[in-house]
């Protein structure tokens, strides 16, 4: 019996690995993520050692009108100011994977294949929250190890980093994690990708930020909990510990509310 549930899961997470490698707009994403992200972070990087002049530490924008910030990043956060171009591509995966399944009849389909609905939805959001996490940690990771290659002596040790780099990695993973299925579920909800791309996008690249200035509990909006993961303490943000728990809750608020929707009306 157990073999046969095992099987049954199994032909259900193929079906949805099958669409996204035969759907362009699916697989290009996660592919021109780690490609962008990696590469512009090199890059970054280079530039950075050259704006400072091979002085992370001790260069300021006083002293080094080339700096746009104060003064550069932490040497453990170098690596991760490129996140954001990986987060919105997968934001868009996350509302397109929703959209799909609302053109020509797609989600017809799948329910004749599958007719347990809340099944369905739980494979769907299973299969791209693991693809999403997946693409976070080669790019983030490749991205990080490339940054610090570039800043040569004034980077880590590509094969030694501190314990605080992984968790930034690992904080920029559940970010693009939960964004991707808030998208997913509001495009469900909405039975179309453009609302979610409308209403998150704008939140993760500096409204969100801007929001906390005007408004303390504006901390609690997804993108501005996820910041806490993966960049210095400011004092604005939440803390670390305390912004992955607001992600994981507004991920299981979403996806459960999406489900339950999802499960009661016609295809």
């Amino acid at each position: 019996m157990n073999g046969l549930l095992l099987s049954a899961a199994a032909h259900r997470v193929g079906v949805e690995v099958v669409k996204f490698a035969t759907t362009t707009a699916l697989w290009l994403l996660p592919v021109l993520t780690i490609a962008l992200t990696g590469s512009l972070t090199y890059l970054a990087g280079l530039s950075e050692v050259a704006a400072t002049g091979g002085d992370l530490a001790g260069a300021t924008s006083a002293t080094n009108p080339q700096l746009y910030s104060a003064q550069p990043l932490p040497v453990e956060y170098q690596g991760f100011d490129m996140m954001n171009i990986g987060l919105i591509l997968m934001i868009a995966l996350g509302a397109l994977y929703a959209g799909s399944e609302y053109r020509n009849g797609l989600l017809r389909s799948s329910l004749i294949a599958d007719p347990h609905r809340l099944r369905l939805f739980a494979t769907r959001a299973a299969v791209l929250a693991v693809v999403v996490a997946v693409t976070a940690i080669v790019a983030m990771g490749g991205g990080t190890v490339l940054r610090h290659l570039a800043l040569g002596d004034q980077g880590l040790a590509p094969l030694a980093f501190p314990p605080l780099v992984w968790r930034n990695i690992g904080g920029v993973a559940l970010t693009w994690t939960v964004l991707a299925l808030l998208a997913f579920a509001i495009g469900v909800l909405a039975r179309n990708a453009i609302l979610p791309l409308v209403v998150i996008v704008p939140l993760s690249v500096g409204l969100g930020d801007f929001l906390i200035t005007l408004w303390a509990p504006a901390r609690f909006v997804p993108p501005a909990a996820g910041a806490s993961l993966y960049t210095p303490a400011d004092g604005t943000h939440l803390a670390a510990a305390a912004g992955a728990i607001v992600l994981v809750a507004w991920a299981g608020v979403a996806v459960v509310l999406a489900g339950i929707v999802f499960r009661r009306r016609d295809a």
